[in-house]
This record gives C-alpha cells, structure tokens and sequence, in this order.
C-alpha cells in the first residue's frame, strides 16, 4: 500500500470479522465473554467504528476457528486498521466523514449553503465555528484546516466541486473575509487536482435546490463509493448502490447546468474585482 488508510481498514476488519463469526454460528453475545469484550463494543468493532487491538482480533479468529491461511490475512488487515492517524489523535471516529475523505481518492461536493469544506479558508472556517460550543471551537478549526491542507499536499486529493452562486455573496465572517475567501477559490480552482463549477441562480429550479450531499471515491480494491447527504445534525452515510448511483447521476445532472470551469473562474475573479 502507498500510504496508511485505517478508516478504510476498519470498516473492512469489522465486515470480515462479522462474517467469520456468523460463519461460526456465534452471536456477539457468545463471543464477548470470551474476548472479555462487551457486545456493544463488539458491535461497534464489526460497524467499523472501533479501534481493536491486533490481539484481540487474534483471540476471535481463534475462537471462530478461522484457517491459518485465512488468519495471516485477516492480521495484516488488522495490523493496518490499528494504525494511529492525525484523526485518531483528535477523537474523530474511523467511520466519519472527515475519516473517510481523508483517505478518498476523489471527492465530488455540491454546496448549497456555504463554501465547501476542503476549499475554506481559516477567517471563513472561524467565522462558522462561532456558533459551535466554546470549548470545541479551535479543535473543529484544526481538523478543518487539516483537511484543506489535503488539496496541496503531496497525495492530494482529486475534488469536482460544484457551488451554488449564492453562496459566493453570503458574508460569513464580512466582506473582508469573504473576499479573501472568493480569492483563495481563484487559486485553488487552477490547481490540476481541483475541478470547480458555480450553479447560476439564473438556472433556476435545479436538482440542487434538494440539497448539500457529497461523493467520497476510494483506492482500488478497498470499498465502494459512498455518499453523504447533509442535515441540521451533520451528514447521513449511504452505502447502498442504488442510493450511491442516484447521488452520482443527480451530481452529474447539477454540474452539466453549471457554468464550466473556465466560465466559474471568470466569475470569481469577476467578485474579487467588484
């Protein structure tokens, strides 16, 4: 593997090792015991959501009855999901969002509301934090600026963002604040990884007016697409093919009706200007 990637791991650790239990015919109630591991955090383990450590996954392969070749396997998966990562270190789970972009390939974002997040700037970040608690506010603004340092990294991340115009004019954190962001969108719109399209309000009603949702994409031969859709409380997960391609047809239909990208540039640059 080129780089770690534990969140991925650990969503595929806990499908392996739900299927060799049931493979066994036990429930999680059977094996906790055994583990000295509570069913819910056995739970948790097999949803991917869990940090175990490698000796634990050991003693389950024992008691499944696992095959040697299957168990040697199974332990480099295991050995890969307990690595520590930047986001492990600031209590942000394995099956976040924030987790799993990290290590996406490829993001496609629609943005109905506010400026997406791998693309804002600290001022604009700092201006949103304010409604948060007091205590969580300089955490959420590491973790975003660390995830905006993805884009100019040295594995960044491939991101086709589609932004609605009125987002481009609603002053979070003022006018300042807001420029310099517009300007940043202008730097960041001709970096070779970053694809970046306005939505006109002159198109009207559009599929995008249903709102936000995301597309996160993954390194071959680790898990499928997956698909966020934004609400009051944070973002919804879907897995589900079905759901995943409908997310990916609806993002393809509000990007054909989006300015292109050279069309979006010129209209930043427009903003910075005014």
């Amino acid at each position: 593997m080129e780089y770690s990637i534990p969140a991925i791991r650990r969503l595929q650790l806990g499908r392996v090792l739900r299927e060799l239990r049931k493979r066994a015919s036990l429930s999680i109630d059977q094996v906790g015991p055994d583990l000295d591991v509570s069913a819910s955090t056995l739970n948790r383990i097999e949803c991917g959501r869990a940090r175990v450590h490698p000796l634990v996954v050991r003693g389950a392969l024992d008691l499944f009855g696992v095959p040697f070749e299957t168990v040697e396997d199974v332990m480099a998966l295991a050995r890969e999901a307990y690595r520590n990562t930047w986001w492990t270190v600031q209590g942000i789970a394995a099956d976040s969002y924030v987790a799993l972009e990290t290590e996406a390939v490829a993001a496609r974002n629609f943005e109905l509301a506010l400026i997406p997040g791998l693309l804002q700037v600290e001022d604009y970040a700092r201006a949103l934090f304010t409604l948060d608690p007091p205590a969580e506010r300089e955490r959420y603004l590491r973790i975003r600026m660390e995830r905006a340092a993805r884009l100019t990294g040295d594995r960044p991340i491939d991101l086709h963002a589609v932004v609605d115009e009125t987002v481009l004019t609603r002053p979070v954190g003022g006018r300042r604040v807001l420029t310099e962001q517009v300007r940043h969108l202008v730097e960041m719109a001709q970096l070779p990884d970053v694809r970046l399209q306005v939505l006109p309000v002159a198109v009207g009603a559009s599929r995008g007016l249903r709102g936000a949702f995301s597309l996160l994409s993954f390194p071959p031969d680790t898990i499928d697409d997956l698909a966020y859709v934004d609400h009051p409380a944070g973002n919804l997960q879907l897995s589900k093919p079905a759901k995943v391609k409908e997310l990916t047809q609806r993002f393809d239909r509000i990007a054909r009706v989006a300015l292109d990208e050279h069309e979006s540039l010129e209209l930043l640059r427009g903003l910075v200007r005014d």
